[in-house]
């Protein structure tokens, strides 16, 4: 199976979570930066080992987020089986989004959690906008379940599965003693 993942940056956990998932398909992560502002450096220590790694050119628009129009190019149901967003609320996630919905091509809706806000307001309704048309939304916990319902996902297009940074080895075989 080929996978393209949108999302900003290549922070440490993601791009762990990539190595793993790049393993079971091919997948390419398709980022809109090399590395957030203001992080310090162990965020830009990252081995990219099981998946390709496409860093798109844009115009800086936030610490984590650029704008890059370029992701229209990466966008075909013909070159990939699924199409993952992350990046939903920030500009070229937003775009990305609006071109696929635009030519019909499938994608699914994937975050680290979230707290649904107020229902009001531009941002709001952009959110719902891009879930209506989602044909899976990935979640981590009863309240992101919660968030993605707040928006209009019906409880049968929401997938919970364990996103972690805890490797086995990081599990203690036994108790800590004093």
């Amino acid at each position: 199976m080929k996978v393209l993942w949108l999302t900003n940056i290549p922070s440490p956990y993601r791009v762990d979570f990539f190595n793993e998932l790049g393993k079971q398909c091919e997948l390419t992560g398709l980022f809109e930066k090399r590395a957030a502002k203001g992080r310090d450096n162990s965020w830009k220590k990252f081995d990219i080992k099981n998946f390709k790694a496409v860093f798109l050119k844009g115009i800086s628009c936030g610490e984590a987020e650029a704008f890059c129009p370029s992701v229209v190019g990466h966008l075909s149901s013909e070159k990939y089986d699924k199409i993952v967003v992350t990046n939903y609320s920030d500009p070229t996630g937003f775009l990305a989004v609006s071109v696929m919905r635009m030519k019909k091509i499938p994608y699914i809706i994937e975050s680290d959690g979230g707290f649904a806000g107020s229902g009001k307001g531009f941002r709001e309704r952009a959110k719902k906008w891009v879930f209506k048309e989602a044909e899976l939304c990935f979640s981590t916990s009863h309240v992101h379940d919660d968030y993605y319902e707040k928006y209009g996902v019906a409880p049968e297009k929401i997938a919970r599965y364990p996103f972690t940074s805890l490797r086995s080895s990081d599990v203690l075989d036994k108790p800590v003693t004093n």
